[in-house]
This record gives structure tokens, sequence and C-alpha cells, in this order.
């Protein structure tokens, strides 16, 4: 007896190591779509567009220095080098090249003296933005340099001012122009 008490003692450990451990059954529960999470990264992505995208190169605010020309003209602005004279300044792409005084340029900024059309300080700002546009071009071909500039400047600024501005900038490389103005009407 003793003998046939292991050998089932023996089969219920063989069977007991054969079974698999029960598992629960997992329910699979369908998700949807969570209207939160793609509402904020919607939101996200909005004002990111907002704020990225502008419908117009030309960004001017006027100021007690620079009252722009209006003007009857219909036509878009190109993203150009944005030049502008105020009353008190020259700035190129924002930053300030020389100061003016009584609508006139120090003869120390002048090349030729007073009487002279170059003005160096402008020159140079205008050469090292011509120097980066030929090196974009360089890699870029859609971005070809055009030499094309915008004038932003004071209704009231004289011709002579305006002519100087233009021939340095014409030696610049820049001898295309745009002039801003105010749409009236």
């Amino acid at each position: 007896m003793a003998e046939v008490k292991q050998g089932v003692i023996g089969n219920l450990e063989e069977e007991e190591s054969v079974k698999k451990p029960k598992r629960k059954k997992r329910q699979i529960k369908k998700m949807g779509l969570n209207i939160n999470s793609m509402m904020d990264i919607m939101t996200i992505i909005l004002v990111f567009l907002i704020k990225s995208y502008s419908t117009n190169p030309v960004n001017v605010t006027p100021t007690d220095d620079l009252q722009i020309p209006t003007s009857m003209a219909k036509l878009q602005p190109e993203d150009a080098v944005p030049i502008t004279v105020t009353k008190r300044s020259i700035t190129v792409n924002d930053d300030m090249v020389v100061e003016v005084k009584d609508y006139k340029i120090e003869p120390q900024h002048k090349r030729d003296g007073a009487d002279g059309f170059f003005i160096d300080p402008l020159f140079e700002a205008l050469s090292i933005e011509m120097e980066k546009q030929k090196e974009i071009a360089r890699f870029n071909k859609a971005q070809e340099f055009r030499g094309l500039s915008m004038i932003i400047m004071d209704s009231d600024v004289p011709c002579r001012l305006l002519t100087e501005v233009m021939y340095t900038a014409g030696q610049a490389q820049f001898s295309n122009f745009k002039f801003v103005v105010v749409q009236d009407g």
C-alpha cells in the first residue's frame, strides 16, 4: 500500500506542475479620445502660429520723431532691409547707426565733410547687412541678394538728407528702394 500512496502522491505533484496558474481575464476597455488634451495641444499650436506668423513684413510704430507720410499707394510691402530716418537718428534693422541734428548729419560722420553725401556709419551697417544676405544667398539659392532696402522716414525729412541716405545705401549695394507710407483712404 505504501507503494500505491507514493504513486498517487507522485501523480498529484506531476499534475500540479503541469497545470498553469489561472490568470484573471483582463477586460479590455475601449479608450476614447481625451478632448481636454486635444484642446490643450490645439491651443498651444494656435498661439505658436499667431506669434510666429506675420502678414506684413513692415512693423512701424509712429512716434514723435517719426510721422510716416500718407499715400494712396496700394502696393504691399516686401521684406527688405529697413533704414529708418527720424528727426533724431538713422537706424538699420532697429539699431541706431548715426545721430541726426536739425535734419543734418555731423560732418565727422561723412567721408567728404559737410557737403558730402556719403555717411560712413550708415555705409558700415549696410555693408555688414549686405555680407549677411550674400552669405545666406550662397547657401540658400531661394534667398538671392537683391539689394532691396526699405526706407521708413519722417514726413518732415528734407530731400537733402533723403538723398544722402539713398546715395550711401547705393554705395553699399542696396540700390533698390521701397518707401514705407501709410495708406490714406
